[in-house]
């Protein structure tokens, strides 16, 4: 995994560097990110995936945190970046 912290150089231009992350997703954590890449709702991947919306929930609130991400669009972008 990778975080990208920003700086601004001398010339006030964005940098974005990265640096490698331990996050390990679980196997249900990368099955919830990958539906939510696909558009899926709370709703429709408790559905797909036979748990309670809550459940969902607690999986894409772990994915952030283990992936340092601020947003579902962050998370993605960084699952993409492995």
């Amino acid at each position: 995994m990778f975080e990208y912290p920003s700086a601004i150089n001398s010339e006030n231009s964005l940098v974005v560097t990265m640096k490698k992350t331990d996050a390990k997703l679980t196997t249900r954590e990368n099955e919830v990110l990958s539906l939510l890449a696909k558009g899926l709702n709370r709703d429709e991947i408790a559905a797909k995936l036979f748990v309670s919306p809550e459940t969902v929930k607690m999986h894409i609130k772990n994915i952030y945190k283990k992936l340092k991400a601020k947003n579902k669009i962050d998370a993605l972008i960084k699952m993409k970046m492995l």
